[in-house]
């Protein structure tokens, strides 16, 4: 907030009290920033905030890890986590 004055930052890591109303904090953001990392995608809970932000229209920006030192994968690497097994 000192760089974005007037901008509140909700980080879930940081942020959440309670997992069971994840879809309520989807809905009072704007925008839905979601790191890409691996495990992402299979994550129920990330799973349910893509869903909701779809589902309510909100706006998404994907952010991609591509280091492997810190989770991260290549795009496909990624993307095949996507695919039902």
């Amino acid at each position: 907030q000192l760089l974005l004055p007037g901008i509140n930052v909700f980080l879930d890591v940081d942020d959440l009290e309670d997992i069971g109303a994840l879809e309520t904090y989807i809905r009072q953001s704007q925008l839905i920033l979601c790191f890409l990392s691996r495990g992402y995608l299979r994550s129920a809970n990330c799973l349910r905030e893509v869903c909701a932000a779809l589902d309510q229209g909100k706006a998404i920006v994907l952010v991609q890890e591509a280091d492997p030192a810190k989770g991260g994968g290549s795009l496909p690497e990624l993307r095949a986590e996507c695919e039902i097994e």
